[in-house]
């Protein structure tokens, strides 16, 4: 009965990825103004970027950690293959 159970939690899990990953919104198919206009609506959101790729773009600094910094982020979209839709949060280099 555990092995059963296990099992239907695999394939929940296996599921519930497959379901979000099909989910994501592609920067492809979106022009530069439905792409900025989703990060700014959203604040923060997942995007694809093409199959398998994927990151998180935020509208502005507070979507970020107190440790991270905003990178600006641009994509290809329908319309641009360099497109500026928001920004990506990095950790700050600490080295200087």
């Amino acid at each position: 009965m555990k092995k059963i159970a296990l099992t239907l939690s695999v394939l929940g899990l296996v599921s519930a990825a497959s379901i979000a990953q099909a989910a994501l919104v592609n920067t492809g198919d979106l022009t530069t103004s439905e792409a900025k206009a989703l990060v700014q609506d959203k604040g923060a959101i997942v995007l694809a970027t093409g199959p398998g790729l994927y990151d998180r773009y935020v509208a502005n600094a507070s979507y970020c950690a107190s440790h991270e910094e905003t990178q600006r982020a641009y994509v290809v979209t329908k319309d641009s293959n360099s497109s500026l839709i928001g920004y990506t949060c990095v950790v700050e280099n600490r080295d200087n």
